[in-house]
């Protein structure tokens, strides 16, 4: 019997312009909107505007990680 091995996925790392793209390019296809409309209005609306709505968690999601989002709170000697 043949050994299986296991693989391992490797790790991308993407820049905050590639999360953009892929937020304005998944908004286009799923909403119809660009991805700098979708984030406007879900700052707006918040997640109570994303019920019922196809795609609209992944898209939620990739908006968080356009932010500057730093668990360190930010202090005046740096």
């Amino acid at each position: 019997m043949p050994k299986t091995q296991n693989r391992v996925v490797g790790i991308r790392w993407i820049s905050k312009s590639g999360i953009r793209k892929a937020l304005d390019s998944r908004a286009r296809r799923v909403l119809g909107v660009s991805g700098a409309e979708f984030e406007q209005q879900y700052a707006v609306h918040g997640p109570k505007s994303l019920d019922g709505k196809t795609g609209t968690i992944e898209l939620a999601t990739l908006c968080f990680f356009t932010k500057d989002n730093s668990a360190r709170k930010k202090s005046k000697r740096g």
